[in-house]
């Protein structure tokens, strides 16, 4: 009984101690920091795949313009989800990379300016979420007014590159 009580009394003390420590706080970024780091960053370039705030690893706010070629892409190793958050725009989503693709140093990611033959477009707004799968090609064929904002979470999820092409 005597060991069960001071084990009890050790569990108890290296309880309060882990509380004592907590976790980290949450990762925040208010959305005038985020707003203000997407605008110096459209002032600084033109870029194809927009211009994006890295909130953590795999999660960013994205802003995409109207004004730069879109390109098609396939993530073949990571899931990604989209929130649309501001802007709307036409986004392709299935179909077949149209050839030829581009150059990519990044094994994750493969490109075309060329669009997609097949996949389903969707007309999407501030308020819709969208999964896509590893391998799925997709591209914003139309950006409604000057640009479309989203948080995109890129997810790695297989070691075994997944193609449908």
């Amino acid at each position: 009984m005597k060991r069960l009580l001071i084990g009890c009394c050790l569990l108890l003390g290296l309880g309060a101690n882990a509380q004592d420590s907590g976790a980290p706080p949450a990762l925040y970024k208010s959305e005038a920091e985020i707003m203000a780091q997407l605008e110096a960053a459209a002032q600084a370039s033109a870029s194809a795949g927009g211009w994006s705030v890295t909130i953590s690893p795999g999660v960013s706010i994205r802003r995409r313009s109207s004004s730069v070629v879109q390109y098609a892409v396939v993530h073949p190793y990571s899931v990604e989800i989209y929130r649309i958050l501001e802007g709307s725009g036409t986004l392709v989503t299935g179909g077949r990379l149209n050839l030829p693709l581009a150059e990519s140093t990044d094994p994750n990611l493969i490109r075309t300016q060329n669009g997609v033959t097949g996949g389903l477009a969707r007309h999407v707004s501030a308020g819709d979420v969208l999964v896509l799968q590893p391998g799925t090609p997709h591209f914003f064929s139309t950006v409604d007014g000057d640009s479309i904002t989203y948080m995109e979470s890129r997810i790695q999820i297989t070691t075994h590159p997944v193609y449908y092409q």
